[in-house]
């Protein structure tokens, strides 16, 4: 289980992959889901054909990446 307090986007997200995966979305995976997979020390869901990477600093979570899984 991770804990955060906010829910940010990061630049990379916002100019990359915004327009792929809207913002609503990124957050109703990000709920939906309840033991991201652990890689390094970022996390990753791969739920619902979508893949969202994210890491978890202080208690802000800052998504890094969304992606319509092929």
């Amino acid at each position: 289980m991770v804990y955060f307090t906010a829910i940010q986007p990061t630049t990379h997200y916002l100019e990359e992959h915004a327009r792929e995966v809207p913002w609503d979305k990124v957050v109703e995976i990000i709920f939906g889901t309840k033991n991201p997979r652990k890689k390094g020390g970022k996390f990753e869901i791969d739920k619902g054909g979508y893949y969202i990477l994210f890491e978890i600093k202080g208690k802000v979570l800052y998504v890094i990446n969304a992606k319509k899984s092929r």
